[in-house]
C-alpha cells in the first residue's frame, strides 16, 4: 500500500490493531481530531473533529489508516489524533462505583 505522506512521529498513532479489533471491543466509531495544518504553515491549528464509522475504514493497521485521513475543513492529510469513542461502550449514567 503506498503512503500518502510519512506520518509525523510526534502524533499519537495507535501502534497496533485494526478496525475489526475495535468493532469486536464494542466500538462502532472513532473520534478523529485534526491537529493540522503542518508546522511552518501560517494558518492556525484547525482542531476540527469528526466521528468516523469503523465500517467505512479499510482493514489496515491504524498507523496506515491515520496517514491517509484528510481533514474536511483545512485539508491537512495525516495530521490526526484518533481516539476511541468511549461514549459508545461506557454507561455514564451509572457513575463510578
Amino acid at each position: 500500500m503506498p503512503w500518502r505522506r510519512k506520518p509525523n512521529s510526534r502524533l499519537r498513532y495507535w501502534s497496533d490493531g485494526s478496525p475489526s479489533k475495535s468493532k469486536a471491543a464494542g466500538f462502532t466509531t472513532i473520534l478523529v481530531y485534526c491537529v493540522g495544518p503542518p508546522e511552518r504553515d501560517p494558518r492556525p491549528r484547525c482542531w476540527h473533529w469528526s466521528a468516523v464509522k469503523l465500517d467505512d475504514l479499510p482493514e489496515w493497521d491504524w498507523y496506515d489508516i491515520c496517514a491517509h485521513l484528510k481533514c474536511t475543513q483545512c485539508g491537512s492529510v495525516g495530521w490526526v489524533d484518533p481516539r476511541p469513542n468511549w461514549g459508545e461502550v461506557v454507561d455514564y449514567n451509572k457513575g463510578i462505583r
